[in-house]
């Protein structure tokens, strides 16, 4: 499925001036709203990454690597395969103790793909397929949009918009932090992954 037709995502485009600027700091723009009916704020965060827009693919697509460059990440699985474009994902995050490890199980659609523009939408699911752990607690991926956009050949802009709620007994104070930093350090981390490897080639 390549045609774009998210309404939550086209809401967002119309109504780019919700948007706050809260961080700008080594190339990386960090973006807030508020969302109707939560207390948890969605972020939007972008970076300009000086390598094509298909090595950022690969760095995306490779599911068992994440880890390398995603803070916090203990693993990262495709649990089934829809289509080339469409996968049913496992991620499981640490925490510090007290807190509990996170985990996720979530639906990653590629839902645009051209020579110039690609973009992963990535919502949470039910799935019998990931039976619930009684040490980790199953957090929602309320929304989250990557979209990679060529600048040229060699620069790549990435948007990352994320909306999630990790669930237990966080107040959303801490929550909206996490909110915050977490798309910043995906971001920066994104960038040293790409240009490390562009420059090992």
């Amino acid at each position: 499925m390549l045609l774009f037709c998210h309404s939550t995502y086209a809401n967002d485009m119309i109504k780019s001036t919700d948007w706050q600027l809260v961080k700008n700091k080594q190339g990386i723009t960090v973006y807030t709203k508020a969302v109707a009916g939560s207390d948890i704020l969605k972020v939007k965060t972008q970076i300009i990454i000086n390598t094509e827009i298909n090595q950022i693919r690969d760095i995306l697509d490779d599911a068992p690597h994440r880890e390398n460059w995603i803070p916090y990440l203990k693993s990262s699985s495709i649990v089934y395969s829809y289509s080339n474009t469409e996968k049913l994902e496992y991620s499981h995050f640490s925490a510090p103790w007290p807190a509990s490890d996170r985990d996720f199980v979530y639906r990653i659609h590629l839902i645009h793909h051209d020579d110039n523009k690609l973009i992963y939408h990535m919502k949470s699911e039910n799935s019998t397929l990931l039976p619930f752990h009684d040490d980790i607690i199953r957090a929602e991926l309320i929304e989250s949009i990557y979209t990679l956009t060529a600048l040229n050949e060699q620069q790549t802009q990435v948007e990352l918009i994320f909306h999630a709620d990790p669930k237990g007994w966080l107040p959303a104070w801490i929550i909206n932090i996490i909110q915050k930093t977490l798309p910043y350090l995906i971001l920066r981390n994104l960038r040293e992954q790409a240009l490390g490897k562009y420059h090992s080639e």
